[in-house]
């Protein structure tokens, strides 16, 4: 998933989960920055306190590293389904799509988020743990890890009147010189939404992804994990049943074949949100320049010295969010350890 869903999407079905225009911002930008967290170094905002980042994006080399694997793709991008330790027979590293199975890791984080007694910080893990879920159904079938079941042969687009059309320079890239960790031997196929497309995996299979399909059951599942934790006491609730005229405008904007750009711009006329800045959070609760995306492990540990919090950095957004990456991070690590 990109922006549009993360953002967007989450915001408005946030929106009509019944929260309220800023608690709904609150939930999407969460959701979304755990595409931007790239910070990864401790930060001394005031005298004596020293206050761990928690990145939870990685694009770089050190995806190689099996800490990046297991501490960033795993408990944010690439869950599994099950405990590994209950069941290790049968345990698998491959992200399933969430069902809202109360044994399943996604619902169990969703449970853990919603037990937060501070409303702001509930709402920061929610939007974390809902950016999670949503990978679920677009990044099944891989992992967080750097293996062959993460292998992507030939790689085909459906063609607009039917039939299949063969990608040979992605085809021929993924084979070579891709490394196997999560969805990189498929690019960014797996989170287009209105992409039909297909692959051979590791064993020779031909899998075929209908993302828009996939879509639309994450959205219906969200939606009843925000109408639950709007209003505890809410049964089984249902996007299409709620709200039909909605649904049917979110089902054709996943349908539009477009630059996320292009796809934001529709989402945000239609939801009304306000545009996504990744360093809001960062300005509102550092001083210092916090345009730190770009910078190597070396040169970040020298730009964090320089960082100091402003007065309410204990209660910013930008804080909270950390520490709730945090809580779930050691959620999921205990969960497959």
């Amino acid at each position: 998933m990109e922006l549009d869903y993360h953002y967007y999407a989450i915001y408005r079905l946030a929106q009509l989960a019944g929260f309220n225009t800023n608690d709904a911002k609150t939930i999407a930008y969460a959701s979304q920055y755990v595409d931007d967290s790239t910070e990864s170094e401790p930060i001394e905002p005031f005298p004596d306190q020293y206050f761990d980042t928690v990145r939870t994006a990685h694009y770089d080399l050190g995806a190689f590293d099996w800490n990046v694997q297991k501490k960033i793709y795993m408990p944010f991008h690439f869950l599994p389904q099950d405990i590994r330790w209950q069941a290790p027979a049968a345990f698998s590293y491959v992200t399933r799509p969430a069902t809202g199975g109360s044994n399943e890791l996604a619902t169990m984080l969703v449970t853990d988020a919603l037990s937060e007694n501070l409303k702001r910080f509930r709402l920061i893990r929610l939007g974390i743990t809902l950016h999670t879920v949503a990978d679920t159904f677009s990044h099944f079938g891989f992992s967080g890890r750097h293996h062959d079941e993460n292998n992507v042969g030939r790689i085909w687009h459906a063609k607009k009147g039917g039939g299949w059309k063969l990608q040979p320079f992605e085809s021929f890239v993924a084979d070579i010189f891709v490394p196997r960790i999560g969805h990189v031997e498929a690019f960014k196929f797996p989170d287009q939404p209105y992409l039909r497309w297909r692959y051979t995996n590791d064993a020779g299979s031909r899998k075929t992804r209908d993302n828009h399909t996939f879509c639309m059951r994450g959205a219906g599942l969200i939606y009843r994990f925000l109408k639950k934790a709007y209003d505890p006491g809410a049964g089984t609730s249902k996007l299409q049943q709620d709200h039909p005229d909605d649904y049917s405008t979110i089902d054709k904007l996943f349908k539009k074949k477009r630059s996320l750009e292009s796809r934001c711009k529709y989402w945000k006329s239609y939801t009304g949100a306000p545009g996504y800045d990744r360093k809001k959070w960062r300005r509102d609760a550092l001083k210092g320049d916090v345009d730190w995306d770009g910078m190597s492990r070396s040169e970040l540990k020298a730009h964090t010295k320089k960082l100091k919090g402003k007065t309410n950095f204990d209660q910013s957004n930008w804080a909270y969010f950390h520490r709730a990456a945090l809580k779930q991070r050691s959620s999921v690590i205990g969960w497959l350890n």
